[in-house]
């Protein structure tokens, strides 16, 4: 239990391709939760509501985990603002093309930027 549990905790540090791979399987999960909860809104099926509840919530607080640990491995005295950061431009995506390419050059940083720690451990 130790060992899933290690990925939803704001402890440690992550590589850039630990960071990559994260955000693939976090972003899976969210389209499926997602698409779940939207289905059961539209439809009025509190089943697939729920379940996508049960999916997208684990899903967003590993998103956030992740940023985190990856922010805190390259720039550990500003890892709350960046990860604060970076939710706040993926909320406000949508809103215009500068903020979008903003979140785009910030998430290329984090995953190809190199860090001067040796062994991650999150």
């Amino acid at each position: 239990m130790s060992d899933i549990k290690k990925y939803f905790e704001f402890n440690g540090t992550i590589s850039g391709t630990n960071y990559f791979l994260r955000n693939l399987l976090s972003v899976f999960f969210a389209f499926i939760g997602g698409f779940s909860l939207g289905w059961g809104i539209g439809t009025g099926t509190m089943f697939f509501t729920i379940l996508g509840l049960i999916v997208l919530v684990p899903s967003l607080w590993f998103n956030i985990c992740t940023i985190y640990k990856r922010s805190k491995a390259l720039f550990p005295e500003y890892a709350t603002i960046i990860t604060v950061g970076m939710v706040l431009l993926q909320l406000l995506e949508s809103i215009s093309p500068i903020i979008t390419l903003s979140g785009i050059v910030i998430g290329l940083i984090l995953i190809f930027k190199n860090s001067n720690i040796e062994d991650h451990n999150g």
